[in-house]
């Protein structure tokens, strides 16, 4: 499998949706900014006293108070439609990716301000209407946070790097390596699980209907993108933790080479069966993904499961033709390890 260009075409398949959407969030922060000298949003203008009716808010009984936590409110909705615009038409993406880099860093700035705003709509003394506002758009900076932290891990350049030094390991049969390597994707891979967890929660209870009407564009969208990112980290955990396993079959057809050539044959059909067990095993893991992986992501896991089943049956060939050398049978031992190195090369020319 070619595993380097399975994480190009994830990074750019969840960073080409940052543009979506970009022209109708720069209108809505612009709305939002102008709110902050333009009147409390209610369609009456300013007359420069800060009051829409040419009456100082300061003796109306907290109304500039509540202006305020009105303007933080619209900023921070603004704030959170162009975070949210990075996860957007993610799941289109995957399915037709075409190369873009992801970068967190400016999602992640509007999110921080628009934290920012909601802190200081709630310290301007909001009222409970204000209040039941904040809380709901602070529910959604919660789906927001995760959910762009996950899609910048699995878009993250340096993993190309690291996947072409498990293949190129594996070239070089230098097998330890290999595996430290392909554990350390899993090692990264796993915890974005974890942490998109709380995004996967909270995006099922968003109020879409309060939401709209506090000016937020494509919740759908974000949703489904959300959504999607859960089948993007759950397919790199399985296909990462699949390639870890492979290695530990590598690792067993190697060593059932090894005592074949010392004649150990009982020792070498043992680890070649242990191959085939393992071979098996990775099969199954695949098949499980595969049933819930994007459909962008389908052809990848067809062509783990094609290495997959090359590669059993080559250990299986392999430990035939060790029993064969056992018995004192060559011709059979020959043909047999013949079939096992036809395997082999099968499994190579997988997803070519």
């Amino acid at each position: 499998m070619n595993r380097r260009r399975y994480l190009e075409t994830i990074a750019a398949g969840l960073a080409v949706g940052g543009l979506a959407g970009c022209l109708d969030d720069l209108q809505a922060t612009s709305r939002s900014d102008a709110d902050r000298t333009a009147g409390n949003g209610d369609g009456a203008e300013d007359d420069g006293t800060g009051s829409t009716d040419g009456t100082d808010d300061s003796t109306t009984g907290g109304s500039a108070g509540r202006d305020e936590a009105d303007r933080e409110i619209r900023m921070a909705a603004g704030r959170l439609n162009r975070a949210g615009a990075s996860l957007r038409e993610s799941r289109n993406s995957l399915e037709d990716p075409e190369s873009a880099d992801y970068d967190p860093e400016e999602p992640q700035a509007f999110l921080d301000e628009a934290l920012e705003s909601l802190e200081a709509a709630e310290d301007a003394g909001p009222t409970e209407a204000q209040r039941a506002d904040i809380e709901e758009l602070n529910a959604y900076a919660a789906v927001l946070g995760p959910a762009i932290e996950v899609t910048a891990v699995v878009t993250d350049d340096g993993l190309e790097e690291e996947v072409d030094r498990v293949n190129d390991a594996i070239v070089d049969e230098n097998l330890v390596t290999a595996r430290s390597v392909a554990e350390s994707l899993v090692d990264t891979f796993a915890p974005a699980q974890e942490t998109l967890e709380p995004a996967l929660e909270g995006v099922e209870s968003l109020d879409a209907d309060r939401l709209a009407d506090l000016a937020i564009t494509d919740l759908a969208a974000v949703q489904d993108g959300v959504r999607t990112l859960e089948s993007v980290v759950d397919s790199l955990v399985v296909l990462s933790e699949s390639l870890v396993s492979l290695v530990a079959g590598h690792e067993a057809l190697e060593e059932g080479g090894t005592l074949a050539d010392e004649e150990a044959f009982d020792a070498a059909c043992t680890a070649f069966d242990d191959a085939a067990t393992i071979y098996a095993d990775t099969a199954a893991l695949l098949e499980d993904g595969y049933a819930d992986a994007p459909e962008g992501l389908v052809a990848y896991f067809e062509t783990a499961l094609c290495q997959s089943d090359h590669l059993e049956r080559a250990a299986v060939a392999f430990n035939e033709a060790a029993k064969a050398a056992d018995d004192g049978d060559r011709r059979t031992a020959e043909e047999r390890e013949a079939d096992a190195e036809e395997q082999l090369e099968l499994a190579e020319a997988c997803g070519a």
